[in-house]
């Protein structure tokens, strides 16, 4: 009798469908994740800027963080000093922020001078959070600031020196919302040039120091600015000026205009616009002192005009237009050599509007010369000169009478009087011998 035998065969038993499901789901969970995460390690954390600034901690400050890349959402900011911890900032953005800015009063919370940690906590969302400890040093004394010399009064249009001693590392000097760097001269000693407005009775100076932490120290001073009394000028415009000056000028402008109305255009609404030009222009200026000694006068040359008067404008017997001229014009013969007044940078060359062709020199510290009415130019921008050396010839460009060079000391964006700068004996004794260490 024959057995046959089947062969033996297994069967794994079926799982149910919604195990499988899930199985997927596991898998690809963790595939999402781990290429989330692997974004994130090549690139997609975000960074912040201006973390150097956390290494110090002042009495009372600000810190300004900037981020990178990205948006954060949420961030928190520890101070850790002997077993304690201090919180300084706590904030959450929902809209999401590029930008960190934490005020801290280390004196309110009781920290103490000495060595610290900083703790800064960021999220920018999910599995996106970083965190920074940072050694710090707490400084809660502000840097010392004495007032050296200054003048007690300025005569309108002149130029006033400050000098201070102080161990910050920054000292600034504001006046009329500007704000100035001023120069170190020697370790503890600064120095800085400053303008006397015109019509003014008083400018107002506020120096502040500040430390490496971000301490500061103020003081202000109120400089008396003494009247010039200034002349009075009579000018009588005819057809011919206008039709041969001032409506070339104007170019395509000019059209449909009287002459009133175009004379008024270029003296008024162009020389706002030339004057704050020449203000942009001079806001940025080398760090030391270029300089040597008085400036040089344009040679052989008579003086024509001087810096503050009063223009007063005149057509056909009514007066219609009014300017203050803020410099020297010297006259000379036609075409006349200009000479550079003294050494510097030159920092622009071309035509500026009522000026005509100009020529700007850096000397150093806020202090420009100022070239107009050029008929050629000799220089270029970027160029070195010394006193002396010619950089145009003197011509009738821009909104000129005749052939004159229009010479300006431009102080920190403002137009000054030329003539303390072409007198020797005014430089040595109010300017330059505050530069002296």
């Amino acid at each position: 009798m024959k057995h046959r035998y089947k062969p033996y065969s297994y069967e794994r038993p079926k799982r149910p469908l919604f195990l499988k499901l899930i199985r997927r789901l596991a898998v690809l969970s963790l595939l999402f994740l781990s290429f989330y995460a692997l974004l994130i390690s090549i690139g997609g954390r975000h960074q912040l800027e201006g973390l150097e600034s956390l290494k110090f901690i002042p009495a009372e400050g600000e810190y300004n963080l900037k981020v990178k890349e990205g948006k954060i959402k949420s961030a928190k900011l520890y101070v850790e000093q002997e077993g304690k911890s201090y919180k300084v900032f706590e904030g959450n953005f929902p809209d999401g922020t590029d930008s960190l800015k934490m005020s801290i009063n280390a004196k309110a919370l009781g920290i103490k001078e000495g060595d610290a940690k900083v703790k800064l906590w960021v999220s920018a969302g999910f599995l996106r959070e970083r965190e920074y400890t940072i050694d710090a040093k707490v400084d809660l004394t502000p840097p010392s600031l004495e007032i050296l010399s200054y003048p007690t009064s300025l005569r309108e249009g002149s130029v006033g020196v400050l000098r201070v001693k102080s161990d910050g590392v920054e000292v600034s000097l504001e006046w009329d919302g500007k704000k100035v760097l001023m120069t170190p001269v020697s370790p503890e000693g600064y120095v800085a040039l400053f303008p006397a407005p015109l019509d003014a009775e008083s400018i107002d100076l506020r120096i502040t120091a500040k430390d490496q932490a971000g301490n500061s120290a103020q003081r202000t001073l109120r400089i008396a600015i003494k009247r010039a009394n200034f002349k009075k000028e009579r000018i009588d415009l005819t057809d011919d000026f206008i039709n041969s000056v001032i409506y070339p000028l104007l170019g395509e402008q000019a059209k449909g205009l009287d002459p009133v109305s175009a004379f008024k255009m270029v003296n008024e609404e162009w020389r706002k616009r030339d004057v704050n030009k020449l203000s942009e222009i001079t806001q940025k200026s080398e760090p030391v002192k270029l300089w040597k000694g008085a400036f040089l006068q344009l040679p052989n040359s008579k003086v024509i005009s001087t810096y503050g008067i009063d223009r007063l404008y005149y057509y056909k017997g009514q007066q219609v237009s009014q300017s203050r001229h803020m410099g020297y014009d010297f006259a000379s013969v036609e075409r006349a050599p200009v000479p550079a007044s003294n050494d510097g940078v030159v920092v622009f060359v071309g035509t500026l509007g009522i000026y005509g062709n100009v020529v700007l020199i850096d000397h150093g510290l806020g202090l420009f010369s100022l070239y107009g009415h050029l008929s050629e130019i000799s220089v270029k921008e970027g160029q070195y000169v010394k006193k002396g050396d010619i950089i145009g010839r003197t011509g009738r460009t821009g909104l000129a009478l005749g052939d004159h060079l229009h010479f300006g000391i431009v102080v920190h964006g403002q137009e000054v009087d030329p003539i303390y700068w072409l007198d020797p004996k005014w430089l040595k004794t109010n300017i330059d011998t505050a530069f002296e260490k």
